[in-house]
């Protein structure tokens, strides 16, 4: 299986492996959707996502918005909101979740179960507070999804209580 092998370097450490899954591989046919699935069947955690529920559950992000929804995945935590730290640049960690997202490749597209993708430009993934269309059977769990013609990203952050 091809995972993480298409990720820049600078994403070492940068995403908790027990509570997230970070890959970028090649995009396998016309629907993109089977590429995700291909891509976290053996984790423990996303095996249990249903394919149906993932192509009917998650909505567009639009691609400025992309960039705080890696943050809140890499170092946010679902239960009890994103870390203040999330809403101060950083300049590393801001650069390296934008070349994360650049590698998907050109005229990529995002997708995600958050809530507040509902609110198109004006969505605020750090909020404190939001709703979420769960996919993994975990208590929570947040996905962004970034598809372009040659690459698919599959960022995902999974919790317990």
């Amino acid at each position: 299986m091809e995972r993480k092998t298409g990720l820049p370097a600078c994403v070492q450490g940068r995403f908790d492996e027990g509570q997230s899954f970070a890959a970028l591989v090649a995009r396998k046919g016309a629907d993109w959707h089977d590429t995700v699935m291909d891509t976290i069947q053996e984790h423990p955690v996303l095996r249990q996502v249903d394919r149906t529920e993932l192509r009917e559950s998650i909505l567009r992000v639009a691609p400025p918005k992309a960039l705080d929804l890696a943050g809140l995945i890499s170092v946010g935590s679902l239960l009890h909101g994103p870390l203040k730290s999330l809403r101060t640049p950083d300049v590393e960690r801001d650069a390296c979740l934008r070349d994360v997202l650049n590698a998907v490749g050109n005229d990529a597209r995002f997708f995600t179960n958050h809530g507040h993708a509902e609110d198109g430009e004006e969505a605020d993934f750090l909020a404190s507070s939001f709703h979420v269309n769960a996919l993994a059977g975990t208590t929570i769990d947040i996905c962004l999804i970034g598809v372009s013609d040659e690459n698919v990203l599959v960022l995902w952050r999974f919790e317990d209580d």
